[in-house]
């Protein structure tokens, strides 16, 4: 792609004024003599030009100001850079840039990103696009495709390639540029050569004159976004022997047989990328029987522990770590401990912290959570043995019936029971969702009611389709953990080293924020444990993140001296300090310093652009120039300063020499931060050393400079900020806006360890005196936040100590579709595809809603099942699962919100009438699934297992449910359950829209990843801004009345995860005073099966005061 002409006369706008230019900031620094090193090793000249073609043609046709970008650059370049490093710090400019303002620098740095993976490509294999069936062959020949692609000719192949279009690539924001390249792309592939291959395979089932239109229509469709592939199938799709299957449900029976199959099984499916479900509740409860001994049960938990080293053993195909669901029936005796099996109190044998628990819940314990009536717990073993009944097996009246027979035998023939009030085990449940987002409920009569099959059994559950900037200290400094995946290190344990294997340990964990007396804060699982030292005798308490009070203190440790022989100068150590804690980019973009007073003594120290030459006195007025250069250092007479331009190549301001740098150049930028803005107090005798600022998270980074140098250091609000009296500049004062402004503290202990090591400061006078003593203070826990992040996590086992330095703190180491089951014979499978709303206008839903079903249909025929009982199941349903994303975007698009019901149920109407009419199309040419025949598709009824009486009275064109219903009748049906939506929260980043069905919870925020911070917002933040309802700020009733909405037209799920703001006022504006309680949270749960949701799965809170709730909130609801 070519780049428009580059004009020589540009305008920006800044404050409503037009600003003229005649040049631009690159066009202006020339080259410099910079030499650049290529991709592939060569070196040549700056071209200046190259760079502005670039920038250029990625803020085409955004509203941006390309200038910006170029000026944001200009100050990062240097002699031998790499031409991947000048792409990088365009793609860092255009991301600092990133605004609700202007959110589109978020596509300029994808652009950049994708421009980068071309250029890679092209060195990598000599050729970028244009010759994909030479990339097909190659592909194959090194086993990364799956031959199946080459039932196409040559011919074919080439003409597929004709359909690539390159400016697809350029669609992505930066989010999901960087993960479809991360994540889903092979080895020297592009983005739009993985879709086209997926598309072909996934026509390879038809016959042989459909197979490129058809292929055609798929790529057209998944490249322009509008059909999202679930994850297995993107990322197993091209490659030999993947499952394509996105979730399955199994069922243990109570033998050791059927409870190792189905572990292996779980195994078999999260080694090909599956998530899984398991339901225990036919396992014998704890105290229970075993070979006729009374009391020799251990009950469900420790196979649920297997199950749980299962999922960390076997990861999902090295993509994410294993995702298992544990369900358990609602009247299993082991429900209490189920309940705390992820608590740290207790036997550690019988915890298992990396599944995820889910309860299953009927009707008859939801009434009597109502009326607050009794519940029974009992023994599945004794029930069956005893009775003769499979609880596990029934729902309805059928299971209200059996259970009124199981309570009327209690102290006859049932012996091992418990009685517990029904409320009081829901305030339980609730309890544990609000300070942990699970368990999962699953409303199985509401699941089953619905379930077109019941002819052929009965679904036990559901299962959730789930999916590190943390700094650890290492002897090669303070490394992001998720960096250090897969590698040995040697992790500091607060004495000594110790080598580690660095683990990712799960994937869209709840995460927790712990704030600490010294500054920093720690982003953490619950379930992350803490060394809380009790009292001065030493006392060492071990307590998890959840578990943490205000005030405990951590135990104490040393740090290292961190060096190598491999150690490299800081570029312009002393100047690039002072420039960190002084200096300032100028109305050119340019990096200088202004010297007043003292500092003006400074000079000789500094290093200037010009190599200046001088004996560091100056006379007002003068000046020195080059011949191509402005100013390099020259007297503002009128503000009496020095002006000293600084080199062109310095680091950024705000750039701390963290890892790789010498001791000497670590302490050098040290001394002239502290020149330029550090202070010396005084206690008596004591010295200690200070710096202010308000960028905090630069002080935290040299918190963490200056451990690897052994020193310990804190960082604390110096001022809270707000409106303050200020000098104006005219003689008078004024009120200003002021940012909180923090300091940062060197102890004379830490003093005295940097005088040691050679720290000198020119400005700065202090003694090198030895304290008397070391008194260090203790770090202690300043709030625990509960907060709405979820993300990838990672830890190591650390074996000497079971210690590791995490932020520079010392701490320890660490749903949507379904249908029947039956244990050991058949288990659920689930393949999904998504709709992207964001994409798709009213017109586009019938062709969109016909392809993704065929998609779908044809991976049944394509996969290879992880095991029998898997392909048993997709033989006798050929379940499958079009879900929708991107739902708040379709609403803001329309100027439409959550209130608007009607709008909601006549989009998902459509959706189910043309998803449902392209499964009976199917089955008319290709045949009904084989249970069709007995099933409620058969005796004339539609989704959801209801009544055509139903669609004539609720749809918006009903005559078309009543032919629907007839030629489903006639024909059959190709798919058993056609519809689930599922949360897409990382594919819908890939998509370029917002998560699932759910309100956005932010309209800009920044995201955490290992690679960075990465500016997130929702397509169409410009246009309709205020459209977009935020989740953390709406009523979340009014988030269940839309699901229920949406579900009515849903045959299978939907993830609907709850957000609760503790906040006082946002939901009752006519009582500002008033904040959501836990009867109101009640209430909403209550709701959500009244009202026909068939799962609640995350449940989150916003704390009102940052720092996590007592229990008293929960246990007190609904009395």
């Amino acid at each position: 792609m070519q780049s428009k002409p580059l004009t020589t006369a540009v305008s920006i706008h800044k404050n409503n004024e037009v600003i003229p230019f005649r040049s631009t900031p690159l066009a202006n620094m020339g080259s410099h003599g910079i030499r650049v090193i290529r991709r592939d090793g060569s070196t040549t000249s700056l071209n200046i030009g190259k760079i502005r073609d670039v920038v250029e043609w990625a803020c085409e046709g955004k509203k941006v100001n390309s200038i910006a970008l170029e000026a944001g650059l200009t100050t990062r370049l240097r002699d031998g850079i790499t031409t991947r490093e000048i792409q990088d710090n365009l793609i860092n400019c255009a991301l600092e840039m990133c605004s609700p303002e202007e959110p589109d620098w978020r596509y300029v740095a994808g652009r950049l990103h994708i421009w980068s993976l071309w250029k890679d490509t092209l060195v990598a294999r000599g050729y970028q696009y244009g010759n994909y069936e030479k990339t097909v062959k190659t592909q194959v020949k090194k086993l990364l495709y799956d031959e199946r692609i080459l039932i196409y000719s040559e011919a074919e192949l080439k003409e597929a390639g004709s359909w690539i279009n390159p400016d697809w690539d350029i669609d992505y924001d930066y989010a999901g540029a960087l993960l479809i390249t991360s994540r889903y792309l092979l080895k020297n592939e592009l983005p739009q050569e993985a879709l086209l291959t997926c598309s072909l395979l996934l026509a390879t089932v038809e016959e042989p004159a459909n197979r490129l239109p058809w292929a055609k229509k798929f790529y057209q469709a998944i490249a322009q976004r509008k059909i999202s592939l679930a994850t297995p199938i993107l990322a197993n799709l091209r490659t030999p022997k993947g499952s394509l299957t996105s979730c399955f449900i199994l069922s243990i029976d109570d033998s050791l047989e059927s409870i190792f199959d189905e572990i292996t099984n779980a195994a078999r499916i999260s080694k090909n990328g599956g998530g899984v479900g398991v339901n225990v509740s036919r396992i014998r409860a704890t105290g229970s029987w075993v070979m006729g001994k009374a009391n020799a049960s251990g009950g469900i938990i420790p196979w649920i522990k297997l199950l749980n080293d299962t999922a960390i053993a076997v990861n999902q195909g090295g993509r994410r770590a294993g995702a298992v669901t544990i369900g358990v029936d609602i009247w299993h005796l082991d429900v209490p401990e189920f309940l705390e099996m992820q608590t740290e109190n207790g036997d550690q044998r019988r915890k298992a912290y990396d599944v995820f628990p889910q309860l299953v819940i009927t009707d008859e314990f939801m009434r009597r959570v109502i009326n607050k009536a009794e519940w029974t717990l009992v023994d599945p073993y004794e029930v069956r043995n005893k009775l003769g009944i499979e609880l596990a097996e029934l729902w309805g009246e059928e299971f209200e019936e059996a259970y009124r027979l199981v309570e009327a035998n209690l102290d006859q023939e049932i012996l091992l029971y418990k009685k517990i009030n029904a409320r009081d085990l829901f305030k339980s449940i609730m309890r544990s969702q609000v300070e942990t987002g699970m368990p999962y409920i699953a409303f199985k009569d509401t699941i089953n009611r619905a379930n077109p099959n019941k002819h052929d059994g009965y679904i036990p559950g559901v299962n959730l389709c789930v999916a590190g900037e943390t700094k650890i200290l290492t002897d090669r400094g303070q490394i992001a953990i998720a960096d250090l995946v897969g590698e040995y290190v040697n992790v500091w344990n607060g004495l000594e080293w110790s080598e580690v294997l660095v683990k990712k340990t799960g994937e869209n964990q709840p995460l927790l924020k712990v704030n600490f007396s010294n500054g920093e804060a720690l982003e953490c699982t619950y379930y992350h444990k803490f060394y809380v030292q009790k009292n001065y005798k030493g006392t060492v308490e071990i307590v998890e993140a959840k578990d943490l009070k205000q005030g405990d203190k951590l135990i104490k440790y040393q740090l290292p001296l961190i060096q190598s022989e491999n150690d490299l100068d800081f570029p312009y150590a002393y100047t690039a300090g002072f420039f960190s804690g002084d200096g300032s980019y100028g109305n050119n973009g340019m990096p200088e310093v202004d010297l007043y007073g003292v500092k003006k003594e400074l000079l000789p120290l500094l290093a200037i652009r010009n190599k200046y030459q001088g004996n560091g006195s100056i006379e007002k007025g003068t000046f020195w120039r080059k011949e191509t250069d402005t100013l390099a250092v020259y007297h503002d007479s009128k503000q009496d300063r020095i002006v000293c331009k600084l080199p062109l190549d310095i680091p950024s301001k705000f750039t701390v020499p963290l890892n790789g740098y010498t001791i000497k150049s670590r302490l050098e930028w040290l001394a002239g931060l502290l020149d330029a803005d550090g202070t010396v107090a005084r206690n008596g005798s004591n010295e200690s050393l200070q710096i202010a600022a308000v960028n905090r998270q630069f002080l935290l980074d040299i918190r963490l400079m200056l451990q690897t140098l052994g020193v310990d250091s804190k960082v604390t609000v110096m001022d809270d900020g707000g409106y303050k009296l200020m000098p104006n500049g005219k003689g008078n004062y004024q009120e200003y806006l002021c940012q909180p402004k923090y300091r940062l503290l060197i102890n004379s202990v830490g003093l005295f360890q940097l005088g040691q090591l050679g720290l000198k400061t020119h400005r700065l006078q202090w003694t090198l005196k030895e304290p008397q003593r070391s008194a260090t203070q203790f770090i202690r826990i300043e709030s625990v936040e509960l907060t709405c992040r979820r993300d990838d996590t990672y830890c190591f086992t650390e074996p000497k100590r079971h210690l590791g330095m995490f932020n520079g703190i010392l701490t320890g180491q660490c749903t949507e579709s379904f249908s029947n089951v039956t244990p050991d014979k058949t288990a659920h499978c689930c393949n999904l595809v998504s709709l992207n709303l964001a994409n798709i206008d009213r017109e586009e839903i019938e062709s969109n809603c016909q392809i993704a079903v065929r998609i779908l249909d044809n991976t049944i025929d394509i996969t290879n099942p992880p095991f029998d009982n898997a392909k048993n199941h997709n033989d006798k349903y050929r379940t499958i699962g079009v879900g929708a994303m991107g739902l708040a975007d379709w609403l803001a698009k329309r100027k439409l919100s959550y209130n608007n019901l009607s709008e909601i149920s006549n989009l998902f109407e459509e959706i189910g009438y043309w998803c449902t009419y392209s499964s009976m199309e199917l089955a008319k040419e290709r045949g009904a699934y084989q249970a069709f025949l007995g099933s409620e598709w058969s005796q004339g009824k539609l989704i959801g297992a209801k009544p055509v009486e139903w669609f004539l009275n609720n749809a918006v064109q009903p005559q078309r449910w009543q032919q629907l219903a007839a030629d489903i009748q006639r024909f059959g049906i190709r798919n058993s359950h056609i519809t689930a939506i599922a949360p897409n929260t990382s594919s819908s980043l890939v998509q370029g829209c917002t998560a699932s069905v759910l309100p956005v919870y932010s309209r800009f925020f920044y995201d955490k990843w290992a690679k960075g911070t990465v500016p997130i917002a929702p397509p169409f933040i410009e246009e309709a801004f205020w459209f977009y309802s935020e989740n953390k700020n709406l009523e979340q009733q009014q988030v269940v009345k839309a699901i229920a909405t949406m579900q009515e037209w849903i045959d299978t799920g939907i993830s609907m995860e709850l957000l609760f703001n503790l906040n006082e006022g946002v939901y009752f504006p006519a009582e500002p005073n008033r904040c959501l309680t836990a009867k109101d949270i009640f209430d909403t749960l209550v709701m959500a099966w009244e009202l026909g949701c068939k799962a609640i799965y995350y449940i989150r809170t916003v704390q009102k005061d940052n720092f996590r709730e007592s229990d008293d909130s929960c246990s007190s609801c609904a009395n």
